[in-house]
Order: structure tokens, then C-alpha cells, then sequence
């Protein structure tokens, strides 16, 4: 193999480019990787959260976290507030918190065990993460004596996505990546296999093919077998969204964690950046159209007429095989779950990962496709199904789409199995642990489980107070921490000070 050709920019190539770079090139020039992106193509700004693997990548290729944060207006996301996904209870709105952290204090078998077998004094978020305590006082995961990458908990970023593209870019191209802005106007297959590129700069030619076009496809689309495409509509009804970004008011403070809210006919999500706050609305236009979802969008934002909005299409579903021939579909080319739970950016990585791993140089075969294959299919059916779980332990009745996504389990038989095992024992480990995408362990489940109410029913011994000293301990971890923990917006204002923490105030 002595050439890649990627076509398309964005997070998706340049996240690839930066990954394939790194992997072959590290050591001196073995392939030549070159990037083909359009002046014309706008990119999709929903995938502006992140999961803590992305601190993997980012690290392993050399980028400087302090660098990076200031470079793409970036954040610190400490997990997910999740608003009103189930019925209000004595004027209370329903709301719990999904971090990337759990304590695992093991006084009867795990902790969850003891908070169900407990009075539940605090909510199952409250009692058994110290990350809760941060996100009430919207602190960062970060301390005064911190290094880059470092912190109290796992955490993740909220960043501009095209911002992000062109910091990775800019970083790829330092490292010898080359580019060309242009336009395919052709692309030319024989039995299966891309021979070459036609554009208005003239052709190319390469041994790997990688398809980061987005949604149309372009090379992917070019080489697949019939009937490759494996659509999720029957169980991830959400398929539309409408967006909008706006600056924050002058002493506004960005949140360290995403919200979550549900709709009338999906959800709506907030992600504070250094300098804006970017907000959609998720949606189901069989339940709403264009227009309506728009009037909704607006009153739950209280935006004026005069602020315009953005309305995208989503292709919900994936290719059941991603990697045809000399051709790999990478990002919105090879599929799309919708982002509820922050999956865009990890699935790209995930893929540019994997074909490092698979591709043989000069002697990739199709055991070899077949395995990634295989590994990415598993992986997009996974996380659908982690968001159908969402969706469907909700006791909402309020309008036809909360009715109707209770119906969506039915397409999921795996999730189902869960869920019924699920009514009799905790969620664990070992229920989980064959993951192809290693994204969402025994702990996040627990979180949406527990959190949307969905308890087991524990005929284990215990009496009254046999767990108080356990959440005492909890308790005591958590003021503790909050203590150390430094402001979300002072940590951003140290970024302006090229990431010198000593600049810090202490609270």
C-alpha cells in the first residue's frame, strides 16, 4: 500500500487523516495520504458533544489538550442531564444526571445492590457519583496541581465541530498530509473496486478509498452490493432536526455538562461553548413537521422571529457493510444513530481506529473487511439500541410520539431480552461486557435504568440503616472533592492564559 485517498473533510477525514497518519507514519513517510475535500460542502454542526475516548485520540497522536480546548472554543463535559424524559411528579420535573464516573463501594456485592436494597434517600445518580456533586456547582473535573489530560474523574469536551475540522486539518497538514480543494465529479469502479477519481483539478488514483462525504455517499455508494443499506426508522423514530447557534450574554456562564430535554416529539439538547451555546431539537416528522417542530423549537428556546434556524435531515440506519472492496465509508457515509448520547464523533473514531488495525498493508483480504465489518456493525446496532432504552422506559402519555415509541421495543428483541432480565437482577458487568464498541459500560446503564425509574425487583435480605454508612462514605468523598475541584469558568479563563492553571482563584 503506498497511497490513501480520503474524500471529504470535516471532522470525519480530518479525524481519519490525523488517525491513518499517525498509524503508518509515524516513524517516517510509508503512505502517502491525501485528502480531497469541496469548498462547497457545509458541515454538520450536530456532533458537537463528545465521549472520554476522544481524550484517547487526542493524546495518542500528540495534540495538546490546553491547545486544543483554546483552538475549538472547547469545554469540559462532565455527562448529560437528561430533563423531563418521564412524567412530572408533585410539580416536580423529572431530571437525573448521566456521568462518566461511579463509585463502586461493595458492602452487598455492588453499590447498586446497596441503593436498592437502601430508604433511596437521594436519587441513584446523587448517591453513587462524586461527578454530581461538581455539575450542582458546575465545577470542572480539573485541580490547581493538574496537568493536561489530567483530572479528578473521566470527562469529556463539548467543541465547535468545524472549528475542530480545521484544527485537525491545519495539524494533519504539519505532519505531511497533503489536500486538495475539489470538487468529484466523477468516480470510476471496475468489478467492484475504485480505479480513480475524476475532479476539475484532474484524476487520482490511490490503493484505499475513504468515504467521508456525508450522507450522499459518494464512493461508498459507488461500489456497494444491493440491499446494503440497514435502515433503524422501526426502532429510532427520530429522523429530523432543527438547530440554531447562539452567542452567550455578556456574564453568562458556559455548563459543564449537556442537557438533555424532552419534547413533544423528541428531545432538545444544549452544549455550552466558550462562546456560544449551541441548541436542536430532535425529532419524529411522523409525529411533526418542518413547521411545527420549528414553533416548538422557538417557544421552548424563546427565540425572536428574527433569528433563523437550521433544519436537517438525518439518514437513521447503516451500511451493513462498510468496507466494500478498496473502499472504507467513514462518519455520516456508513451511518448515523441519532445524538442523543453523543456517538457521532466516537464512531468516526472508532472506525479510522479499526482500519488501522485492519488494513494489511499489501495483504488485506476479505477476512479481513469481514472483521471490520462485522466490528462496526455490532457497534452501530449496540448504541441503537442504548438509545432505544431511553426512549422506551419513559412513562410519558402526553402526546402520539410517546406513545408510539413504546412500540420501538418490539424491533429490538436483544434490548428486550435486557430489559426482562433486568426486572429481576441489577444490571452488571458481565451483561454488557461483549461490547464491540466498549463506549457504554454495566455503569451507564445503570445510570438510564435507574435513572427513568426502571428498578429490579431484589428479594435479597437486609434491614433498615444496613447502608447508611456506605452513602455517608459517598457524602463525604463528594464535599471533598468540590473542595479541590476548580470553577468550570475559571479553568476556561486560564485557557486564555496559554493553560496556566496557577492563575486560577481558588473558591
Amino acid at each position: 500500500m503506498q497511497s490513501i485517498i480520503i474524500v471529504g473533510g470535516g471532522t470525519a477525514g480530518w479525524l481519519t487523516a490525523v488517525m491513518l497518519n499517525h498509524s503508518y507514519n509515524k516513524l517516517g513517510q510509508q503512505v502517502e495520504i491525501h485528502v480531497i475535500e469541496s469548498p462547497e460542502v457545509d458541515i454538520v454542526g450536530v456532533g458537537e458533544a463528545t465521549v472520554p475516548a476522544i481524550k484517547d485520540f487526542l493524546q495518542a497522536v500528540g495534540i495538546s489538550e490546553y491547545e486544543f480546548l483554546r483552538h475549538t472554543n472547547a469545554t469540559i463535559k462532565n455527562g448529560i442531564l437528561f430533563r423531563n424524559w418521564r412524567t412530572a411528579k408533585n410539580g416536580r420535573t423529572h431530571e437525573y444526571l448521566h456521568p462518566f464516573e461511579q463509585q463502586r463501594i461493595e458492602k452487598r456485592l455492588d453499590i447498586s445492590t446497596s441503593w436498592l436494597l437502601s430508604e433511596r434517600e437521594l436519587p441513584y445518580d446523587q448517591s453513587v457519583s462524586l461527578v454530581s456533586a461538581l455539575v450542582s456547582q458546575e465545577l470542572a473535573p480539573k485541580t490547581l496541581s493538574g496537568k493536561e489530560y489530567e483530572g479528578l474523574f473521566r470527562y469529556s469536551y463539548h467543541l465547535d465541530a468545524r472549528l475542530f475540522g480545521h484544527y485537525l486539518r491545519n495539524f494533519a497538514q504539519a505532519r505531511g498530509v497533503k489536500r486538495t480543494e475539489a470538487h468529484v465529479s466523477k468516480v470510476v469502479t471496475e468489478q467492484g473496486k475504485i480505479v480513480r477519481l475524476e475532479t476539475e483539478h484532474g484524476s487520482f488514483q490511490a490503493d484505499l478509498f475513504v468515504d467521508c462525504s456525508g450522507f450522499k455517499g459518494l464512493l461508498i455508494n459507488k461500489v456497494e452490493p444491493q440491499g446494503n443499506w440497514m435502515s433503524y426508522q422501526d426502532s429510532l423514530l427520530c429522523d429530523k432536526a432543527v438547530t440554531v447557534q447562539q452567542p452567550h450574554e455578556p456574564r453568562y456562564k458556559p455548563k459543564p455538562y449537556t442537557v438533555s430535554e424532552a419534547l413533544s416529539s423528541g428531545w432538545a439538547w444544549r452544549i455550552d461553548l466558550q462562546n456560544r451555546q449551541g441548541a436542536g431539537y430532535v425529532y419524529s416528522s411522523r409525529h411533526l413537521n418542518k413547521a411545527e417542530a420549528e414553533k416548538e423549537f422557538r417557544a421552548y428556546l424563546g427565540l425572536p422571529p428574527e433569528v433563523t434556524v437550521r433544519h436537517l435531515d438525518m439518514q437513521i440506519g447503516r451500511r451493513k457493510q462498510q468496507w466494500v472492496g478498496n473502499c472504507v465509508a467513514v462518519g455520516l457515509s456508513s451511518g448515523f444513530i441519532e445524538p442523543l448520547e453523543s456517538t457521532g464523533i466516537h464512531l468516526i473514531y472508532l472506525a479510522a481506529r479499526a482500519i488501522a488495525l485492519h488494513h494489511n498493508f499489501n495483504h488485506t483480504n476479505q477476512v479481513i473487511r469481514d472483521s471490520f465489518n462485522r466490528q462496526m456493525g455490532q457497534t452501530y446496532d449496540e448504541l441503537r439500541d442504548f438509545i432505544v432504552m431511553h426512549y422506551v422506559l419513559s412513562d410519558r402519555e402526553d402526546s402520539p410520539f410517546w406513545r408510539d415509541v413504546k412500540g420501538t421495543l418490539a424491533h429490538t428483541p436483544s434490548l428486550e431480552a435486557q430489559l426482562e432480565l433486568w426486572r429481576h437482577k441489577v444490571c452488571e458487568y458481565f451483561d454488557v461486557c461483549n461490547s464491540a464498541s466498549h463506549m457504554f459500560s454495566d455503569a451507564s446503564y445503570r445510570y438510564i435504568l435507574y435513572g427513568m425509574e426502571y428498578y429490579p425487583k431484589l428479594n435479597l435480605p437486609s434491614r433498615a440503616g444496613e447502608f447508611t454508612d456506605v452513602f455517608a462514605q459517598i457524602a463525604k468523598w463528594q464535599k471533598e472533592v468540590t473542595r479541590v475541584a476548580i470553577r468550570h469558568t475559571d479553568f476556561l479563563d486560564a485557557l486564555q492564559s496559554n493553560g496556566n492553571l496557577v492563575t486560577v482563584k481558588m473558591k
